[in-house]
């Protein structure tokens, strides 16, 4: 059997349990340390993204990881809501119109030991598969300007950068974050 089709039979995309928080809340630890030691402002004022927050996303049901090898080896939150930060961008334009129907992925991450085995294509394609099921005519996700890996993730997986935008809530309320968008 080819390598990269084996690789993939044995990659798994579900919701996220309550049995998934340790897992989880170590791989934004993970995510955070990476970021820092890159000199990069995202994810490093106040405690986002939480174990409360990940708790949180299991409970409204939009928590989901990748597993392999049995680990958890990503995790994301996955919304269908109106996102408030991508209401008006500072520069640029969505693919789709303001009324149109999107998924959005929040609090994306690689567990460490699993960083260049090329899972963020697969989480994506599982999160297209998702919005279409659901009626969403695109992807969304934003990312630090100077976050190169995930833009990298971003293009290599189709999506296109749309915009520069800034946060409108959160810890990091007023940073600016590069949008991406796919048509689904």
């Amino acid at each position: 059997m080819n390598q990269s089709i084996q690789f993939l039979d044995e990659l798994n995309f579900r919701k996220s349990t309550l049995d998934d928080i340790d897992a989880m809340e170590k791989i934004a630890e993970e995510g955070k340390l990476l970021l820092k030691s890159r000199g990069i402002n995202q994810w490093q004022r106040g405690n986002y993204p939480s174990r409360e927050i990940f708790i949180q996303d299991v409970a409204d049901g939009i928590g989901y990881v990748v597993t392999l090898e049995n680990e958890v080896a990503a995790v994301c939150a996955v919304t269908l809501t109106k996102e408030p930060s991508y209401e008006s961008f500072a520069e640029g334009k969505w693919l789709t119109d303001d009324d149109a129907v999107y998924a959005t992925i929040h609090r994306c991450a690689t567990a460490q030991r699993f960083r260049g085995r090329n899972i963020a294509p697969f989480l994506f394609s599982k999160v297209a598969d998702f919005a279409r099921a659901n009626g969403a005519k695109s992807i969304r996700i934003d990312t630090h300007p100077e976050n190169q890996s995930m833009q990298h993730a971003l293009s290599k997986s189709g999506f296109t950068l749309c915009g520069l935008l800034y946060l409108v809530d959160g810890d990091e309320v007023g940073d600016p974050r590069y949008g991406y968008e796919i048509l689904v």
